[in-house]
């Protein structure tokens, strides 16, 4: 009688278990039926191919501006300033006279020294015909000529002292600002002005990094004037004429000399410029700037492919990075230049997910 009891009993346990997970599954049926009812996860993105440019590197570094002859001038004697000759900034021509310092001791000294001269040549003459009458010795006539060269090396001595205090220009140039006045009286050695000659080139001095791509002579550059005048601002080339033999330990650069045009003088004497130095350019892969994800493991870009249905799918692949080219993102590993990727919008995608895009009509860019 107990065992009956109990038979019913598990038998309607039985059956409220198997109502109760007929009931669940039921539900998760519906709950699955219910999800299925909703469409798949996808974004929207423009999309390109990747594309191959021609790229060469650029470095830009500060350079200066170099006459090719530049000289300050200075007095080798001191002297009073007698007379001026120019104006700050004046054009003056080879030879021309700039300052002439007081020379009248030495013009008095100098006619003295010629009227030596004059009486040591007469009594040489006088003591030659005595010494041929055998009227006079030899020691006589030996110091007569040595009067007579004494005197003319006085002269010579006087007359250089003279010349160099007048000061001349040594070539044809433009003469600095600084000023001076007649009776100003000047020491040995001073700075009087400047001079920088007008030559139709200019010389550019620089200096590259030795991490950067070394030049040799010939290689040429592009110079780029430092100013806020737009009309100075283009570009201009200039060409390699020598380079140091050694770097510098400091600061582990090279310097450079390049030679530039300078016919209409627009360019000046230790002016500032930016040289851009390029290195021989070559084919790159490149995306668009907005195709690049990024995340704790570095840069992605998402390529896009069909999948047996032809949906387009999302798959990232890591990439690594090089410069920037405007609105393109050099690509330097990582692409192997035919892929087909999600560009605008790009940020929204993870891997596998359906993507809605429009394939580019022009397909040229197509790195194959």
């Amino acid at each position: 009688m107990n065992i009956k009891r109990w038979l019913i009993s598990v038998l309607i346990l039985g059956v409220i278990i198997a109502s109760l997970g007929f009931m669940k599954f039921t539900q998760i049926q519906a709950a699955i039926a219910f999800g299925e009812s909703f469409p798949e996860p996808s974004a929207s993105v423009k999309s390109s191919y990747v594309e191959r440019i021609e790229y060469s590197k650029k470095s830009k570094v500060i350079g200066q501006l170099q006459a090719k002859r530049t000289l300050d001038i200075r007095n080798e004697y001191a002297g009073l300033i007698v007379k001026i000759n120019y104006q700050p900034g004046d054009f003056v021509t080879q030879d021309q006279i700039l300052f002439e310092l007081d020379t009248s001791i030495e013009r008095a000294n100098l006619a003295a020294a010629n009227a030596r001269l004059t009486l040591a040549k007469s009594t040489q003459t006088r003591l030659a015909k005595l010494l041929a009458q055998k009227r006079v010795s030899p020691d006589q006539v030996d110091q007569a000529d040595a009067d007579v060269t004494i005197a003319k090396a006085e002269i010579a001595n006087l007359t250089a002292v003279i010349d160099k205090k007048t000061i001349r220009a040594p070539f044809n140039g433009q003469i600095g600002l600084t000023q001076y006045q007649p009776g100003q009286l000047l020491d040995v050695n001073t700075l009087l002005t400047s001079l920088v000659a007008l030559d139709n080139t200019i010389w550019v001095d620089f200096k590259l990094p030795q991490t950067l791509p070394q030049l040799i002579v010939g290689d040429e550059v592009n110079i780029r004037i430092v100013s806020t005048n737009i009309s100075e601002s283009e570009l201009l080339t200039a060409k390699v004429i020598a380079k140091s033999a050694t770097i510098d330990v400091s600061a582990r650069q090279l310097a450079y000399r390049a030679e530039l045009k300078n016919s209409q003088q627009k360019l000046h004497h230790n002016q500032m410029v930016s040289v851009v130095v390029s290195t021989p350019s070559n084919q790159v892969l490149a995306v668009p700037s907005n195709a690049i994800a990024r995340n704790h493991l570095g840069a992605f870009v998402f390529t896009l492919s069909q999948d047996d249905t032809k949906n387009w799918r999302a798959k990232s692949i890591q990439v690594e990075l090089g410069e920037r080219q405007g609105d393109l993102q050099i690509i330097t590993n990582g692409l192997a230049g035919h892929e087909f990727i999600a560009t605008e919008g790009a940020f929204k995608l993870k891997d596998q997910l359906l993507v809605y895009t429009q394939v580019p009509a022009d397909t040229s860019l197509k790195g194959e």
